[in-house]
């Protein structure tokens, strides 16, 4: 039967401007995927030794219909799995976070829209082609759960791992990812040569506990799991300095 493509997709967009290199729909605050998106980051923060930032932006990432048709195969196959059937699930994805190097300033402001071509940049990489198992480990040795690709609900945990590669870079970004969960496997303790699920469960999540101490989602299929947006975030602006620079862009006095 085939898939529906959904908008998530470049050839479902209105907009003709999306190709290789511009990918960011600008989502507008009052809209609900921003809404839900921050709400998420929001209720994600759970360190509490870390200020909880404020977030500046949300794109929403669009994809062509050869990167993400794969995604939605797999996800239509886990729906009819018996497993899944067995167990009366009716929600099998989730958004989950992901933190990664960003050595360009995409989404840094409205006019930084467009991705690069820089190697470093796991995030426009990501964007461009979605994760890739084969990577695992490339930044990172130590994997808790063997080689899978890893997501968090727990954004203040993904935000260990966000960091930026240049130094006019002041925000920081998170990719915020479709993942397809199904039937998770919970674990508590490490398990660092697990390749793959036993059958029936199509994603491990680390609960805290013992071996950890906020929960992580691993997948070990490349399409259980696609970019679905960028959310841009860092310390708030003090009132009279955000005054100064409106004042400044603008060249008008502005009242706050």
């Amino acid at each position: 039967m085939p898939v529906t493509l959904d908008d998530f997709t470049i050839e479902s967009s209105a907009s003709t401007s999306f190709g290789k290199w511009k990918r960011l729909l600008p989502l507008e605050k009052s809209s609900p995927s921003y809404s839900r998106v921050e709400k998420l980051f929001n209720k994600g923060w759970k360190h509490n030794q870390k200020a909880k930032p404020h977030v500046f932006a949300v794109y929403k990432i669009i994809s062509p219909e050869g990167t993400l048709k794969p995604y939605l195969d797999y996800l239509a196959t886990v729906q009819a799995s018996p497993s899944i059937k067995a167990a009366g699930k009716t929600e099998i994805e989730s958004l989950l976070f992901h933190g990664t190097k960003r050595s360009c300033l995409l989404g840094e402001t409205s006019k930084n829209s467009r991705l690069c071509g820089l190697s470093k940049c796991s995030v426009c990489s990501i964007i461009r082609g979605s994760f890739d198992i084969e990577k695992c480990g490339s930044k990172h040795k130590f994997m808790r759960f063997g080689e899978g690709i890893y997501s968090t609900s727990c954004s203040s945990k993904a935000d260990d791992y966000s960091s930026n590669g240049s130094a006019e870079a002041g925000l920081k970004v998170l990719i915020v990812s479709r993942v397809v969960v199904g039937k998770s496997l919970k674990r508590k303790m490490n398990a660092t040569n697990l390749t793959e699920l036993p059958c029936g469960y199509h994603s491990l999540v680390g609960e805290p506990g013992e071996d950890l101490n906020y929960s992580e989602t691993v997948v070990y299929d490349n399409d259980a799991i696609r970019p679905a947006y960028l959310m841009v975030y860092g310390a708030k602006p003090e009132e009279s300095k955000l005054k100064n620079m409106i004042s400044t862009l603008f060249k008008t006095p502005v009242a706050l």
